[in-house]
């Protein structure tokens, strides 16, 4: 299965609003009791600069901070920012493989040149890639997107492009891989997992419902729900 499993690869120029597009796709999945597990990574800014990236456990909605321009000297230095030791032990913790029975989707925000060079999430992501799992949904940055597609061998990756595509249709576009794998699942002998209005895993997918309401068991950070215009 995880061979046909699609790593959907969120992607677009730095600053040019990935992880905004990816809350965007997840705010539409969290009304149709989708389960996720991994982190978002939105920055901070000082003086019109990147000076630091906080992190969410999606499966939690727990924070921590993750790191920062200002030197501290407990850090590990990647490029010019200081990576807290609670940042990297929290995301990593959020990272390990999850069970598939228990999991519709994962989300790394973001894989980058740190961990092209074997470094902050790389060994959570050989980790993932070595184990059955369900749809992921990643983020990278433009410039590095073939090469990451090729150091991980990512076998059926879906290039969602930020500059040209739709949260709506990317977010119809998960739900879909969302249903397969859990049909697959079902299949395996996994019990079914109940989805809203009575649905079961095989049904289509109704966007509308996230639109009518969020999850009230889904994590604060994204019990909004978007519209497509937003």
């Amino acid at each position: 299965m995880s061979d046909r499993t699609p790593v959907f690869i969120i992607t677009g120029e730095q600053g040019q609003c990935k992880t905004t597009f990816l809350h965007l796709v997840l705010g539409f999945t969290v009304g149709l009791n989708v389960r996720v597990r991994g982190v978002i990574s939105p920055g901070y800014v000082r003086d019109g600069r990147r000076s630091g990236f906080a992190l969410i456990d999606l499966a939690t909605g727990e924070v921590e901070e993750l790191s920062s321009i200002d030197p501290d000297p407990r850090c590990e230095i990647h490029g010019r920012f200081y990576f807290r030791p609670e940042g990297l032990a929290f995301g990593r913790r959020a990272l390990a493989p999850p069970d598939p029975r228990e999991t519709d989707l994962v989300v790394i925000d973001e894989v980058g040149r740190f961990e092209l060079q074997g470094e902050v999430w790389a060994e959570q992501i050989d980790r993932l890639l070595a184990h059955p799992h369900p749809p992921m949904i990643w983020t990278v940055r433009r410039r590095l997107l073939n090469t990451v597609i090729e150091r991980w061998k990512i076998a059926n990756p879906v290039v969602v492009d930020v500059g040209t595509a739709s949260v709506m249709a990317t977010a119809g576009d998960v739900m879909d891989a969302v249903w397969e794998w859990r049909e697959a699942q079902t299949a395996s002998g996994a019990p079914d997992f109940p989805l809203p209005g009575g649905r079961i895993a095989g049904d289509p997918p109704l966007l509308a419902d996230a639109a009518a309401g969020a999850s009230p068991n889904a994590p604060v950070i994204l019990r909004r729900c978007y519209g497509p215009e937003e």
